[in-house]
């Protein structure tokens, strides 16, 4: 891994991130029915939504109880929630569960007080649900020892928060299969050809993006997707999966599944329920339009999109891949009428604009995305979503030089949605880069005391004190860092410096032990860690995961 300076106070890394866990479950001793062979009968019960998140509140309407989770998806939704609101979960009813969900462009302060779709698999943990977690993630996610370690350290150590270290030392790769313990729940992360064979049907777990997610290190967006439903379910058979029930989400917004390939979702459906060949038939021919886009000269394929439009006008996703191929032909008047009737078959399509820009944000190609939040946001005034493509707006600024502007902008998002929290941490982080540290300071005050659970704002706070040398606000600051996010090596790397800094070695070493013990290849903090031995202090052995 790349080295780092250490001791002095400018070598703290100046970092904040997401915080993510998992939870243990209640055994419930409840008896499953045998379950359908997935792609040899229709699995009895497939429910198809946009927010994966929909997902938890189809498990509690199903009575679901102590399940095996296959979670087929190129992210983990294992974010962690504080005790207050997995208490006001288990109270509400399966009916009641809508109102406690987040949607993925609010823009207030009830982050923590409602689950979403990067969290909802931590209560179906925590109220019993689900026993087991596995998470399949997308081909080539686990190619070789150092993509499994690059996979726990980046998305489970670095994102998740709540994990112990005790906890991060069970995890361990078997050949290509990551299994361990989080929190109670047992874990296995696989790619498909590797699921292991279950004796019970599973609650079966799909989100679309696992066909365009390139890995779920990378969370690249891929172009196309790679592979059919069909063909998802048939790799599924050959595992020998068995389910009585699966959910399936589009996840269309936030730029995870393009929209010209939500076609994916009722396709999959058929898929899962065995439908008549006749019906796979429409599906199989929207695949090959898909690839006519691409394999062949531009006239063919606007033909063929077409007529197949023409044929499947209740398809608001072929209309819109036939709205860009018009438009990238210099149709004009033609793309607008088949944008027109796209929404008018899907109206989520109405903001595909913002997913697109979403999706080259994702991509880390911010320069493109920047003309498309802007571009969305003069179109769609006042518009529901605008603080969110305002911040996301920000965010292009920022990542492309533009600090000024992008001060500017979220100084606009905070106006419109003052209890943001998130929206906070990226001003304060911006003005500590313009050297306007009590201004920095002020904004991650706010961010803490609305969020105080998270990590990252302790993380951002303690550095920023760090760099004014106040020394012990700022090891208190990564301290409740720490406490909050046990496995992030970041953080109990910054706090070990700055407790050597303060003199105060013995407790340095422990914190420096264990950002080794999660970083086993850095070096440099090796090296003081031998310092500190020479010194005589007492430092415990390494532990190399997985």
């Amino acid at each position: 891994m790349t080295s780092r300076p250490i001791i002095s106070i400018a070598a703290l890394v100046l970092v904040a991130g997401c915080s993510r866990s998992g939870a243990d479950a209640n055994r419930s001793g409840a008896k499953f029915v045998p379950g359908a062979r997935v792609g040899i009968d229709a699995v009895p019960d497939v429910r198809l939504f946009e927010n994966h998140s929909d997902s938890l509140i189809a498990w509690r309407v199903a009575g679901v109880r102590d399940r095996i989770l296959v979670h087929v998806d190129g992210h983990a939704d294992l974010d962690w929630l504080p005790d207050v609101t997995i208490a006001r979960l288990a109270a509400a009813s399966p009916e009641e569960l809508a109102a406690l969900e987040l949607h993925p462009y609010a823009i207030d302060g009830k982050t923590h007080e409602r689950f979403a779709i990067w969290n909802f698999v931590y209560p179906a943990a925590r109220l019993g649900l689900v026993r087991e977690f596995v998470w399949v993630v997308p081909d080539g996610t686990i190619s070789d020892p150092q993509s499994a370690d690059e996979l726990v350290r980046k998305l489970i150590f670095g994102k998740m928060q709540m994990i112990a270290l005790d906890d991060a030392r069970t995890l361990r790769l078997e050949g290509r299969i990551i299994r361990g313990t989080i929190l109670g729940l047992p874990i296995t992360i696989c790619e498909l050809d590797d699921l292991p064979a279950f004796d019970e049907p599973v609650l079966l777990d799909l989100d679309l993006d696992f066909l365009t997610t390139r890995s779920a290190t990378s969370q690249e967006v891929g172009a196309e997707p790679s592979a059919t439903p069909e063909a998802l379910v048939a790799r599924l058979r050959a595992r020998g999966i068995r389910s009585d029930l699966a959910t399936v989400s589009y996840s269309t917004i936030g730029g995870f599944l393009p929209p010209a390939f939500r076609w994916l979702g009722p396709a999959m459906v058929a898929a899962l329920k065995g439908a008549p060949d006749a019906e796979m038939d429409r599906w199989r021919r929207r695949a090959r339009a898909d690839v006519a886009l691409t394999g062949v000269g531009r006239p063919a394929a606007l033909a063929a999109l077409r007529a197949l439009a023409t044929a499947q006008p209740d398809d608001g996703s072929l209309w819109y891949a036939l709205s860009l191929a018009e438009a990238a032909t210099g149709h004009a008047a033609a793309a607008e009428a088949a944008s027109a009737k796209a929404v008018a078959a899907d109206p989520l399509l109405a903001d595909a604009q913002l997913f697109e820009a979403d999706a080259l944000w994702l991509n880390q190609r911010y320069a493109e995305a920047l003309p498309l939040y802007a571009g969305y946001r003069r179109t769609h005034l006042p518009g529901r979503y605008r603080a969110y493509a305002l911040r996301r707006e920000a965010s292009c600024l920022a990542r492309t030089g533009r600090t000024d502007e992008a001060i500017a902008a979220l100084r606009q998002v905070i106006a419109i949605a003052p209890d943001h929290a998130d929206t906070r941490l990226d001003l304060g982080v911006l003005l500590r880069e313009r050297g306007d540290l009590d201004g920095a300071i002020a904004q991650l005050l706010e961010a803490r005391r609305r969020l105080p659970d998270l990590a990252a704002y302790a993380m951002a706070l303690g550095t920023t004190y760090a760099m004014q040398d106040r020394i012990g606000e700022a090891i208190d600051a990564l301290e409740a860092a720490v406490a909050l996010r046990p496995s992030w090596s970041q953080a109990q790397l910054n706090l070990g410096l700055l407790l050597a800094q303060a003199g105060r070695p013995v407790d340095a070493a422990a914190h420096l032990n264990a950002a080794l013990t999660l970083e086993p290849g850095d070096q440099e903090v090796a090296r003081l860690l031998a310092r500190l031995r020479r010194q005589g202090i007492t430092t415990s052995e390494v532990v190399a995961h997985p």
